[in-house]
């Protein structure tokens, strides 16, 4: 009993001290995120609290509409011309949806795009979006704030903290925390994000929280927690549906060993040693062998089981209530329509398209030819089945998961900029808030192209994703395209980019290894005065270069 009792009060006099040790250790790692989380969160409540005060200042409420449009700024003496779109979406769509659910009418019917609310009528067409989000803004509108701005604070809600997963990708595919916060910093201070999420209430944020969640999951091998994440973001918009592709690729292709050539000619030794009779029957086992060291049928059954089971929950009662109209809706949104004119740009609420571009540089013959391109699919489909394919081949090492997850982010990215540039219905600027998380995290050539399971942090993490949301926010909207064909490109020959970059940087980088040499004397002799040792008179000083005072290159 004694010697309970002295446990007891053992564990007591220790809990406390290791308790203390792991708070200590844990804010220790994680100070820097907390901060830059706490500067997002300033931010973004700033800007809010503006979208807030521009929203309340209009009497009715179907008036509210965010229309800042061209503007110019000085900088560096030379006069820059901006153009940012304007929207009404929030009082003209989601209000009105919002309010329709909570009155008992279901979205996918023509009296959900009819209403009349404090004395004004509204009509806005058919809803042609998977259910979760009108259940959204139902949310929001329960939440029965002055004028119905709860919804504008779930969607900026869902945009801050998808700082959260892009964080940690960002962590896990560097190994380096440094790379994990630079890429939420990046994002919470993107400006495309703030303007379209945070300022005009725009309505992209869930699905690609719960796409970059999933992903998150993924890297951290939770398969079913991935799984239900992307299928989530899935049932909020149907651009999400590309999004699954690599959901697809993941489940399907097992990871395994990198040389499997000595195994594969051991098998055909072995056939070749078997009578004529039985030669068939064996290469038949072998090849559903390798069939299954490939693919992992099993797992990717029992996870297509369990997409079944989350898609029935949700559409299951809208399907019964509503029928064949739920996916006759729904497939209106993957139409397209041709251009009216090849010599006039399109209208200022109309979506801007990929041949857009060479009406507006006056060549009408290519603008009609690539309109047909587009609007019969065939760009699309084309880059769809390129991509997917690349996916598929793309080899997964056992041994290097953070350089395969990495790669197939990459292809990712690559896909979801072809889907936005050759899509027949075309797009608004909102619609590239999309990359804000891919741009911050595959931030620098070396997390785009390195064979090392590690990345370094590098000083284009903190100004490249910026400058490439800039380069889609400000340009005029009839040309931005060239902005996103740009980045494309840029990505997709990242190798001569980044090879490029080392060259033009390469003084920065003699120089910073220099001033380092110059000032490794300093930092030794404060580093002794603050540990309290005093500095001798015959202290050696390497002040040669050396590996580890390289900085990192691009």
């Amino acid at each position: 009993m004694d010697k309970y009792k002295s446990r007891v009060q053992q564990l007591k006099t220790m809990f406390p001290r290791v308790v203390g040790r792991r708070i200590t250790r844990f804010l220790l790692e994680y100070w820097l995120l907390f901060v830059v989380l706490a500067l997002g969160l300033y931010v973004w409540v700033e800007v809010f609290r503006a979208a807030l005060t521009d929203y309340l200042d209009s009497s009715v409420w179907v008036s509210r509409m965010v229309w800042l449009g061209k503007g110019e700024f000085q900088l560096f003496g030379y006069t820059v011309q901006y153009q940012l779109e304007g929207y009404s979406d929030y009082s003209f769509y989601y209000v009105h949806w919002g309010n329709n659910m909570l009155n008992g009418i279901l979205p996918y019917c023509e009296e959900f795009g009819h209403i009349e609310l404090e004395g004004v009528t509204n009509n806005n067409g058919l809803y042609i979006f998977p259910p979760l989000y009108a259940l959204l803004y139902a949310a929001g509108v329960a939440l029965n704030l002055d004028g119905y701005w709860g919804i504008g604070l779930l969607l900026a809600a869902f945009g801050y903290l998808t700082a959260l997963p892009t964080y940690g990708i960002a962590k896990e595919l560097s190994g380096n925390r440094h790379v994990g916060e630079a890429a939420a910093l990046t994002y919470l201070l993107n400006p495309n994000v703030l303007y379209h999420i945070d300022f005009a209430w725009l309505n992209p944020s869930p699905f690609i929280f719960f796409f970059f969640l999933g992903f998150y999951f993924l890297v951290k091998n939770h398969r079913h927690l991935g799984t239900v994440s992307i299928v989530v973001a899935a049932l909020f918009k149907q651009t999400a549906w590309f999004l699954g592709f690599p959901l697809v690729v993941y489940l399907l292709i097992r990871p395994r060993p990198m040389r499997r050539g000595d195994t594969q000619d051991t098998e055909d030794e072995e056939i070749e040693k078997e009578p004529e009779t039985q030669k068939a029957s064996q290469k038949v086992i072998v090849l559903l062998r390798r069939i299954s060291s490939y693919f992992d049928l099993r797992g990717f059954a029992q996870s297509t089981l369990l997409v079944l089971i989350i898609v029935g929950i949700v559409m299951a009662p809208f399907i019964i209530a509503q029928g064949e109209n739920v996916l006759f809706y729904m497939s209106l949104a993957a139409g397209g329509f041709p251009l009216e004119s090849f010599t006039d740009p399109p209208g200022y609420g109309m979506p801007i398209r990929l041949q857009v571009l060479p009406v507006m540089a006056g060549m009408p013959e290519l603008a009609q030819a690539l309109d047909t391109l587009v609007y019969d699919k065939f760009l699309l489909t084309l880059g769809v089945v390129l991509f997917l394919g690349l996916m598929v081949i793309e080899p997964r090492p056992a041994d290097h998961p953070r350089r395969y997850m990495r790669r197939l982010l990459y292809l990712t990215l690559l896909l979801m900029l072809w889907v936005h540039l050759t899509g027949p219905r075309g797009v608004f600027k909102y619609y590239f808030t999309l990359f804000a998380p891919f741009f911050s995290i595959l931030s620098s050539t070396k997390m785009v192209t390195s064979k090392e399971e590690t990345v370094g942090f590098s000083v284009s993490m903190l100004w490249l994703p910026i400058a490439l949301s800039l380069l889609i926010l400000l340009p005029d909207r009839n040309v931005y395209l060239a902005g996103v064909i740009i980045i494309f490109v840029g990505y997709v020959a990242a190798d001569a980019v980044g090879a490029f970059w080392n060259v033009l940087t390469a003084p920065l980088r003699w120089l910073g290894r220099a001033v380092t040499t110059r000032l490794r004397p300093v930092r030794q002799r404060v580093a002794a005065w603050w540990r309290g040792v005093r500095p001798h008179h015959n202290m050696t000083v390497d002040n040669g270069p050396t590996e580890s005072s390289e900085a990192p290159s691009e």
